[in-house]
């Protein structure tokens, strides 16, 4: 059973452990990433979600994942990259990029400069069914489109990218 630390609307661990199945009260969060990760062309990876996620099956999205108990969002997200694609990277290559508060769920965001060879990507099956590369502006085609998952922040994340 996967167990998350329960944080306050700050961003503190209050000390409490949780199961993941388990309800949050009011003004408690638990901790997620999401990483963006993009080529010297600027370009960004999106996978598709697996069509048996209970969550936004067969969206296009970017790698995210919850923390599970004693995990930063560094780790995690180093964690998350290489369970669900394959890729090997390290706290070095993650630049923070904003933490954003929603609902129940702190999200850490991180942008990963890296060149990447789709076809030698291993897809967490259980979670990813397709990647692809896409230039910023077929990202905000695909946002347009609902093809992809949107939150109010995303545009302020993709005029991030260098």
């Amino acid at each position: 059973m996967e167990m998350w630390d329960i944080y306050d609307s700050r961003g503190f661990k209050t000390g409490k452990i949780k199961k993941r199945t388990d309800i949050l009260n009011s003004g408690e969060h638990h901790l997620a990433t999401e990483v963006w990760i993009i080529n010297d062309k600027s370009e960004i990876l999106i996978q598709r979600r697996s069509s048996n996620r209970e969550v936004l099956p067969n969206i296009w999205a970017l790698t995210t994942g919850c923390m599970i108990s004693g995990e930063d969002t560094l780790n995690g997200s180093i964690r998350e990259v290489k369970e669900e694609i394959g890729i090997s990277i390290k706290r070095d290559d993650l630049k923070f990029v904003r933490r954003i508060i929603r609902t129940d769920t702190i999200w850490d965001i991180y942008f990963v400069y890296k060149n990447v060879d789709l076809s030698k990507l291993i897809l967490q099956a259980e979670e990813v069914s397709d990647v692809k590369l896409v230039s910023i502006e077929e990202f905000k085609d695909m946002l347009l489109l609902k093809k992809i998952f949107e939150y109010p922040e995303i545009y302020d994340v993709l005029s991030l990218i260098k």
